[in-house]
């Protein structure tokens, strides 16, 4: 193969790791845009409750079940904060598809900068997800004993006791497939592109 075929090739396959970055962004923002779980209580409706990545968003059924909630709602600060967040990941994917062969290295350790930034928000997002579910089942446990999944019977007085459903949806799932689709890119990066 000559220089020639070897640069075409390569430059082929620096542009499908980006096509295949840009899926896996587009995984993460349709994650981003879903909500990650959701309450039904029963004698009110369907997805009375649901957590999206940047808080709680409340049907205005909920009526008197409103006080389980209390001291439920995310600060004032976190709703920006998790949207810098997503600022922050498609600022590191953008350089991370533009880097091309940039190296960081400290000490022994050698990586493209691409690798690090694909990975690093794979990682970021796998961990925010566990962080979510972990603080969401204790948040819930602390508002009548909740589950994160499953039918939970509450009694508040006549008339509010009813049966709760709560689940984790689809959205939530697919920050795990999100995650792994950037770990994944990032490990195989030289592979897809055609350098070493």
């Amino acid at each position: 193969m000559t220089d020639t075929s070897v640069t075409k090739a390569s430059s082929a396959g620096s542009w499908i790791f980006r096509g295949l970055v840009v899926v896996a962004f587009g995984v993460m923002l349709v994650s981003w845009f879903m909500p990650w779980w959701s309450a039904d209580i029963e004698m009110l409706g369907y997805n009375i409750i649901q957590i999206r990545p940047w808080g709680l968003q409340l049907d205005e059924r909920l009526g008197g079940f409103e006080i389980l909630l209390k001291g439920a709602p995310m600060p004032a600060w976190f709703a920006p904060m998790m949207w810098a967040y997503l600022g922050a990941c498609m600022l590191a994917l953008l350089v991370g598809i533009l880097a091309g062969e940039k190296v960081i290295s400290y000490r022994n350790f050698k990586m493209k900068l691409s690798q690090f930034l694909v990975g690093g928000v794979g990682l970021s997002y796998i961990i925010a997800g566990i962080v979510a579910a972990v603080y969401a089942s204790i948040r819930m446990g602390n508002m009548g004993g909740i589950a994160l999944q499953g039918r939970t019977f509450v009694d508040l007085g006549d008339p509010l006791a009813t049966n709760v459903d709560t689940r984790l949806l689809p959205g939530y799932y697919l920050i795990y497939v999100a995650g792994i689709l950037f770990l994944v890119l990032a490990i195989f990066r030289d592979t897809i592109t055609g350098e070493e």
